[in-house]
């Protein structure tokens, strides 16, 4: 009598639970147990700590990442009351009963003292969980005055007012065992870079690949300060914008004309407009990366980009040496094809990194088969031009565009990118593309631009970069076979990146995480893994170099072999 009472007690208590949740608009389903979290009762003030925190889905909905009406379920975080920020499921679905730990950056209030932090999940465009009687998870801090590094006051004002740069560990600026991630450059040199704390790392992203003499070399920074006595910007060119035009219409077998600007997307955009203006055609076939301007990235739609959305495509993508792939869209789009654009070596293709080195017979059936339709062919070279032997791609195989992008190396550090290519184009179509940025002919840039090609003509630079690439990444998949773990080297030698061998997406962003955490933790820096080495880099740097990717390596096989990656990550997933 009494289990049968207490269960009749119970069905109209659900009864009345469910019926007030509808009152309140809640769906119902809904439900959540916190688990472990990684968050200490005492840490310094103003500082940012590496946190997660173990989630159960206990009800029955679907905790979707990417809902079809926005109702997506995020973890979400307060401090005193007042919102810090809300962070994404770590999967695109979490299950009923299955567990997921997220990983954030809790920044600490400025003040010390005592503070409340609430971690709550929150369905979005509906409620907070907490809001429909669901218990958050509270903790209790204790911050203590901190020590100023030089690192918090910038980032504070940072993030108010400009946070859009490279953040690996989203704000985290310290580990808890007391060795120091960087936030902020105070010095860059030869293939080091010293944080605002004086702390010296080897660096591997070397200013996104436009150093590639190394920071600051002292020919190329004496050639500016030759002509620091003019303005940097007038009516008129100056002479040595003339003189590097020409220098580069006799290093690149298809420059016959020149135009310049200030960054790669500068010209891969104007290329890409030229290639329009001179067939009357719109479509594009495109390989690789091409810049953050409107006709590459509206691939990927209004919702990632803020371009429109069209009512057909005129962006399409082919996979590089697939040849198979490459010929099915260029039948398809031949009749409107304007244009195919291709990084020729080592295109970033997905988040593992470049892909592999140039085959000949790939890119001289892609000329040919692209000539045939009347589309004209552009080269990519931002990133290999100077980097490659010969200069160039297109004077190392033979196949010749009739468009190319230069850009990254050829200022020797300083801003500047060119797009060359066939006079029959420039002539039909350059001056119709509105092309006209106002520091496409800054002196400083193009005096940089003169001593480095001549270093590069002069000096072994490219066979440099080749040779200590090879024995770097040689030297890699060495010590990935000695500590056991399936992984390897991709990329040709002047832009590799260690890939995962890793199928399940939320273990692969954790082996990647860790390994980039411990490569920051002991001084070498990459962009999420990926490195390109400079003719800066020396025998002693790779020693250096190979010692701290071999302890990394072995903290994420130990990590895989105790089942524990969270217990080990201390800055946030890598995208």
């Amino acid at each position: 009598m009494k289990n049968s009472a207490f269960k009749h007690f119970l069905a109209k208590w659900r009864t009345w639970w469910i019926g007030s949740l509808r009152q309140r608009g809640a769906p119902v389903g809904y439900g959540v147990v916190y688990g472990d979290h990684n968050i200490p009762e005492r840490l310094p003030a103003g500082t940012a700590w590496g946190a997660w925190v173990c989630m159960e889905n206990s009800g029955q909905q679907i905790w979707q990442q990417d809902h079809p009406e926005g109702h997506r379920v995020d973890l979400l975080v307060t401090c005193d009351g007042h919102l810090v920020m809300t962070y994404p499921m770590p999967r695109p679905e979490v299950l009923p009963g299955e567990r997921v730990v997220v990983h954030f950056p809790l920044c600490m209030p400025n003040t010390a003292g005592k503070h409340k932090i609430i971690i709550d999940a929150v369905v979005q465009n509906k409620a907070r969980f907490s809001e429909w009687g669901l218990k958050p998870l509270i903790i209790k801090l204790q911050l203590e005055a901190s020590v100023e590094d030089g690192n918090q006051e910038v980032y504070e004002q940072a993030k108010r007012i400009n946070p859009w740069y490279y953040q690996p560990t989203q704000g985290i600026s310290r580990s808890p065992d007391g060795r120091r991630y960087p936030l902020f450059t105070k010095k860059a040199k030869g293939c080091y870079i010293w944080d605002v704390t004086d702390r010296k790392y080897v660096d591997y992203v070397m200013g996104w690949g436009c150093s590639l003499l190394g920071y600051a070399d002292d020919r190329i920074q004496k050639a500016i300060g030759e002509v620091l006595e003019t303005a940097g910007v007038t009516p008129f060119p100056y002479p040595l914008e003339i003189e590097v035009a020409r220098m580069l219409t006799e290093d690149i077998p298809c420059a016959e004309m020149v135009l310049f600007g200030k960054n790669g997307s500068d010209v891969c955009t104007a290329a890409v407009r030229m290639a329009r203006r001179f067939t009357g055609r719109k479509k594009i076939l495109t390989c690789g990366y091409h810049g953050w301007q409107d006709f590459w990235v509206e691939k990927e739609g209004f919702s990632r980009t803020g371009v429109p959305d069209r009512p057909e495509p005129l962006h399409y993508s082919f996979r590089f040496n697939d040849l198979d792939d490459f010929s099915r869209l260029l039948e398809a789009c031949q009749e409107d094809l304007a244009a195919v654009m291709l990084e020729p070596s080592g295109p970033a293709e997905n988040i593992q990194g470049p892909a592999q080195d140039t085959d000949r017979e790939f890119l001289a059936a892609v000329a040919h088969m692209t000539q045939k339709t009347g589309a004209l062919l552009i080269f990519d070279e931002i990133v290999t031009g100077y980097r490659y032997p010969c200069h160039s791609v297109q004077k190392a195989t033979g196949v010749i565009p009739d468009l190319a992008c230069f850009g990254k190396a050829l200022g020797g550090g300083m801003p500047l990118s060119a797009l060359v290519g066939r006079t029959r184009v420039f002539e039909s179509a350059a001056g119709h593309i509105h092309y006209g940025p106002t520091f496409k002919g800054e002196v400083y840039s193009f005096a940089a631009a003169r001593t480095a090609i001549q270093i590069y003509r002069h000096e072994p630079v490219a066979q440099h970069v080749w040779e200590y690439g090879t024995r770097l990444q040689e030297g890699i998949n060495r010590l990935c076979e000695q500590v056991g773990i399936a992984a390897r080297c991709l990329g040709p030698p002047f832009r590799m990146v260690l890939a995962f061998d890793e199928p399940n997406p939320e273990r692969l962003r954790m082996k990647r995480t860790l390994y980039m955490q411990e490569l920051l933790k002991a001084g070498v820096v990459t962009y999420n893994g990926i490195m390109l080495p400079s003719y800066a880099h020396d025998d002693a740097v790779l020693k250096m170099t190979l010692d701290s990717v071999g302890n990394s390596l072995e903290k994420v096989v130990h990590a895989e072999r105790q089942g524990d990656f969270h217990g080990y990550l201390e800055i946030p997933l890598l995208a």
